[in-house]
């Protein structure tokens, strides 16, 4: 299907920054309006879990929830049926006695595909006296094959992991996995302990960190109580990302398999630095800096929370101080298994280049006077905050790996991977890949549900979707975090490319040209390449040559990367040193 033309993009965009406003900026959430409620997806398929998928020898056992609230308030029954492509491997009739139904099913050993095989997974409301069966709702995707030793990828954090607004295969902790199982010959298998609205670490929930406790808790996002967040799509603060691992790692020692990555994200709830700028930045955040070391670093909290009694949704209620991410990672990498961490760059979910009125001028380096000002007032300040947490968070993340790298006994195990996003991926741009409105992501049909059922802010919950990754964005997310070096190597992936250098200086002035450049052996690259600069700062270029200048507007610090294709297609990044330092 053709792609929508930019004008109709930017209406439809347009309508929704009162949302966005009203969900992220000003503590009174706008309400998702739809023409009609898209119930064609019900009876819809709320998980499906295979275990094991990949299988070596035996059975796959299976379980299959579906939901559909007003299939169990009329007492009706549906059908489920599992098919690997035209071949159905199991179905059956489930009573639906309340808004979730479970059943259990098995599939026979021979016949498990050889290979990685689409799988599909629907239901419909069963035949009834004088009455056909409906139509089968939605469907939930995934894969099935045969292998004795998968991929297995874990995924916490808050709703830029667990992917708000996408169904399970379109997440980039999925996709990661599901490259990795391909580029290996391994198969994947992705377990999802995140939920939307997490917290990084909630100090006293459970009280004293202790995170044991946890296990003792239950979620009504988690309905069968495997600690995986069927309903993660409702925006909750708890359980946060330390809770969400304790529930990782009890789940594999009882399953008896060791992990190989875990992917995590967190921090942006704890700070809040969005949430009730209509009525007052949500206290505590208003500086920045000194937020984000608190939050993401776990440096400096105050004695008592100032946001404790903020009359939104925020996650800065319960996530006020605590640890930082570093802890996270170590936690992570604790895990059975050993696993490797991967740290997810934040995005730009709004910037400069977001407003409704062309000012593109504002993501041009040097511009400084009467016109920045100009073009960041059209905004506000709430675009350059974006576009400050987005940085500051991501140099908080790669100083959190680097320590645990360093501290770490076993060798270095946890790396902090970019999505190369840029100012102009983000909302109301013209390469925006992020969601655009709160009713267009596949994922809306379940709110129109769960949100009303499950959440004490519904319509903050409805419109949640906007301006997270859409599916364009996490296959980027996913792609770029398959180039990351320490990833291939950790997976021994093929190089796809030289081993190159990006030379930058450590040091500039804010307005001043740095030059950078890239070099094999302190020599250019053979001919042939294309070179994508990723400047750090949401900016980018293009050039076929091997080295490049840009100006900063701010002080940073920048952490520069470069993608270099060759003729062939294949690309390697490259990634600076260490950051750029401007004054």
């Amino acid at each position: 299907m053709a792609r929508r033309s930019w004008t109709a993009r930017r209406f439809a965009a347009v309508g929704a920054v009162a949302v966005l406003v009203g969900q992220l900026l000003g503590g009174h959430p706008g309400t998702a309006q739809a023409g009609v409620l898209p119930g064609s997806a019900f009876p819809l398929v709320l998980d499906v879990d295979l275990t094991p998928n990949p299988v070596c020898s035996g059975a796959v056992h299976g379980r299959v929830q579906v939901y559909d609230p007003a299939a169990a308030k009329a007492g009706a029954a549906v059908e489920w049926r599992v098919r690997a492509g035209e071949e159905q491997l199991a179905g059956g009739r489930l009573a639906m006695g309340a808004h979730v139904g479970t059943a259990e099913f098995s599939i026979p050993f021979d016949r498990v595909p050889a290979a990685e095989t689409a799988l599909q997974v629907d239901a419909r409301i069963a035949a009834s006296s004088g009455r056909g069966p409906g139509r089968y709702g939605k469907v939930w995707r995934d894969t099935i094959r045969r292998g004795c030793d998968p991929v297995r990828v874990a995924s916490v954090g808050d709703s830029v992991v667990w992917g708000q607004g996408l169904d399970h295969d379109q997440k980039f902790p999925y996709l990661t996995g599901q490259l990795l199982g391909r580029e290996t010959g391994r198969g994947h298998q992705n377990m999802d302990y995140s939920i939307s609205g997490a917290v990084l670490d909630a100090p006293e929930l459970p009280a004293g960190n202790d995170d044991a406790a946890c296990l003792r808790t239950t979620e009504k996002q988690d309905p069968d109580g495997d600690g995986e967040m069927e309903f993660g799509e409702v925006t909750q603060q708890m359980p946060d990302v330390f809770c969400q691992l304790e529930k990782a790692g009890a789940q594999a020692r009882a399953g008896g398999y060791g992990l190989d990555l875990v992917v995590i994200n967190g921090c942006i709830n704890d700070l809040d630095p969005f949430f009730g700028i209509g009525v007052g930045i949500t206290p505590g955040s208003k500086n920045l800096p000194e937020a984000v070391k608190r939050e993401c670093s776990g440096v400096g909290a105050a004695a008592e929370n100032p946001a404790k009694d903020v009359p939104y949704f925020s996650g800065a209620k319960v996530g006020y101080g605590g640890r930082g991410m570093q802890a996270a990672i170590e936690k992570a990498h604790s895990l059975p298994g050993r696993p490797k961490v991967i740290v997810a760059d934040f995005y730009y979910a709004l910037s400069r280049s977001s407003s409704p009125i062309p000012v593109k001028t504002c993501s041009t380096p040097g511009v400084a006077g009467t016109r920045l000002t100009s073009c960041k007032g059209a905004l506000g300040s709430v675009a350059e905050r974006y576009e400050q947490y987005t940085q500051l968070a991501n140099a908080a993340y790669h100083q959190a790996a680097a320590g645990a790298n360093e501290a770490s006994k076993d060798g270095p195990y946890a790396v902090a991977a970019d999505g190369l996003f840029t100012v102009d991926n983000a909302l109301l741009t013209r390469d925006s890949k992020v969601w655009g409105t709160p009713v267009t992501d596949p994922a809306f049909p379940l709110r129109t549900r769960a949100c009303p059922e499950l959440s004490e802010t519904p319509a903050q919950c409805l419109t949640a979707a906007v301006a997270h990754p859409d599916i364009e964005g996490a296959r980027q997310y996913a792609d770029a975090f398959l180039l990351n070096p320490s990833v291939r190597e950790w997976f021994h992936l093929p190089r796809q490319g030289p081993r190159a250098q990006l030379n930058v200086p450590e040091s500039a002035h804010v307005g001043g040209e740095v030059r950078m450049s890239v070099t094999v052996d302190g020599k250019p690259p053979a001919a042939g390449y294309r070179y994508h600069w990723y400047f750090g700062d949401g900016t980018q270029q293009e050039t076929d040559e091997a080295d490049v200048t840009h100006a900063y507007d701010g002080k940073g610090p920048w952490l520069s990367r470069l993608v270099m294709t060759g003729q062939d297609g294949k690309k390697v990044l490259v990634e600076a040193a260490r950051a750029l330092t401007t004054d």
